[in-house]
């Protein structure tokens, strides 16, 4: 059962830490986890990536970085700046968590029903031909 919520936006992936209460012996700890903003129609719903734990080592103030870079590892981007070691070797673990959980995902599931897979093609450039547009407005 979530209590409390507590939030750093950023882009597209964010940290959030949320405040459970135990179903065992009614305690309350924190949690933290990866979420992502999805548009689904006209409403934007957050999607959670990756539980990061209850022991989740990072400050506040790192949570957009490790957020940031991690959405940039998932996407093939370079980092523009150089990132704490501990940061960058983080964001490295959690990125690879996330790939193998969504490749995994997907080669469970039929490619028709997979709408968040993305469509990779190979296409030869050399063999597409240009083709004059008629203009018959």
């Amino acid at each position: 059962m979530t209590i409390g919520v507590f939030s750093v936006i950023q882009d597209g992936m964010y940290i959030r830490r949320t405040t459970i209460k135990s179903k065992k012996d009614g305690e309350t700890y924190f949690t933290h986890r990866l979420v992502e903003s999805v548009r689904v129609g006209n409403k934007v719903k957050q999607r959670t990536i990756i539980n990061l734990g209850k022991n989740f080592p990072f400050p506040r103030e790192q949570w957009p970085d490790i957020a940031c870079r991690v959405e940039g590892i998932i996407n093939g981007q370079s980092s523009l700046f150089k990132l704490p070691e501990k940061i960058e070797q983080a964001a490295q673990h959690y990125a690879a968590q996330i790939i193998q959980t969504r490749s995994s995902q997907n080669n469970n599931t039929d490619k028709n029903d997979s709408i968040d897979a993305p469509d990779y093609r190979l296409i030869d450039i050399d063999s597409l031909e240009l083709s004059a547009l008629r203009a018959g407005f």
